[in-house]
């Protein structure tokens, strides 16, 4: 699944984004996620702890156990990298790019790994 974020982006928008994806069929640990931060994306009181917590959210869900999130700037960077670093999941895997390419590699060898 591939998602962008663009523009004004909230936990609730990431609730909202999750209720919805959980209708979909392929909903599940193998469903790996790609999501592209724009550059001009602004995070309404969207901190590492909200974050944290929406992972969490994800993962007792049983959603995808593979997300690569793409940035391009350093706040963007800043807030991803700490949520990645510490997720304490033996079943969820978060990394953080620079560019898609390397994010999409990624993600081909999780999927090969399966969950």
């Amino acid at each position: 699944m591939q998602v962008r974020l663009t523009e004004s982006v909230s936990l609730l928008d990431l609730v909202n984004f999750l209720t919805k994806v959980q209708k979909n069929p392929q909903y599940g640990p193998k469903l790996n996620t790609l999501i592209s931060v724009d550059t001009d994306t602004r995070f309404v009181q969207l901190v590492p702890g909200a974050l944290s917590t929406f992972f969490r959210r994800v993962e007792a869900s049983g959603g995808s156990s593979a997300w690569a999130i793409v940035v391009c700037n350093e706040f963007h960077n800043s807030i991803f990298s700490d949520v990645a670093e510490n997720l304490n999941s033996k079943r969820m895997k978060v990394r953080v790019f620079r560019d898609e390419l390397s994010a999409l590699q990624w993600l081909k060898l999780e999927r090969g790994r399966g969950p």
